[in-house]
């Protein structure tokens, strides 16, 4: 039976009605928000099913579950289950692995499985746009778990510089995207510094050998986009400058025509209110 056709069944059976979804400890009252079992001190969570708007109590490893039951609900889950199939795959194969049910396997711990497979993956296939962005993805999730006490984040960097800066992107330019520039930018922004943390990693050495490029040449290209980075900023900032003088100089003769205008004239001063204000409106468009 495919996923989508499970999604009913495992909604009646996921969840509790009155006793603990861990050990079906009888509850002396229904919580209304996250607490604990008094039997075996797991986290309960009352949440309303989808599919059914009856309140029951999860376990913390069904909350992904809940997620995927709410798209399906919205007619949203074709959309949901691409995206997500790799996380509850990874799930699946932890579970094997530790043997343990999939409820009991976090899904930050799925996440960090389906990246590392997702590398793997891209890397035989030389699919090195899918390989940059999986790099930025393990960025980003060492960002928000702040855990980088515990990932090698040089290793990370390396593979992002290297898959990223390779060739040119869709502007004829080398260099990377916005999103994964700014996790670089986390660290730091000399080029010194992202050469000195990722010249003796594995991941540089094996992905410029692979790729045919020196680091050197990837560091180059780094600086060169940051040079241009600035450059657009700078231009941005000045027009944003010019754009407020020109702007004060052309309201003036509009706001000394509104302070000497007769006070028995309301409909002219309401005109002129409109027209400033679509005037303001048209020139923020065009900014």
């Amino acid at each position: 039976m495919k996923r989508k056709e499970k999604l009913i069944t495992l909604a009646a059976e996921c969840g509790s009605i009155s006793e603990c979804p861990y050990c079906d400890f009888k509850l002396e009252k229904i919580p209304k928000r996250k607490s604990k079992c008094k039997s075996c001190k797991k986290p309960i969570y009352p949440r309303k099913e989808p599919l059914s708007n009856e309140y029951k109590l999860y376990r913390e490893g069904d909350l992904f579950l809940l997620d995927e039951l709410m798209a399906f609900s919205e007619g949203t889950w074709d959309d949901w289950y691409k995206y997500n199939k790799g996380i509850l795959d990874a799930r699946k194969e932890l579970a094997v692995n530790w043997k343990v049910d999939e409820t009991e396997v976090p899904i930050p711990d799925a996440r960090w499985r389906k990246l590392n497979n997702d590398l793997v993956t891209s890397t035989q296939e030389q699919d090195w746009d899918k390989l940059n962005l999986t790099y930025s993805d393990m960025l980003y999730r060492v960002s928000i778990e702040d855990s980088s006490a515990k990932t090698p984040v040089n290793e990370l960097v390396a593979g992002l510089m290297v898959t990223g800066y390779y060739k040119k992107n869709y502007l004829g330019e080398y260099g990377s995207n916005g999103p994964q520039t700014s996790r670089i930018a986390l660290l730091t922004t000399d080029p010194d510094e992202v050469y000195d943390l990722i010249k003796d990693t594995q991941t540089a050495q094996s992905c410029c050998a692979m790729m045919n490029i020196s680091l050197e040449t990837i560091i180059k290209r780094y600086k060169a986009q940051l040079i241009r980075d600035n450059e657009t900023r700078e231009e941005i900032q000045q027009s944003n400058g010019e754009y407020k003088v020109t702007l004060e100089v052309d309201l003036e003769p509009i706001q000394k025509a509104l302070k000497t205008e007769p006070k028995k004239n309301k409909s002219s001063n309401l005109w002129i209110i409109v027209i400033v204000l679509v005037v303001l409106g048209a020139l923020a468009l065009q900014g």
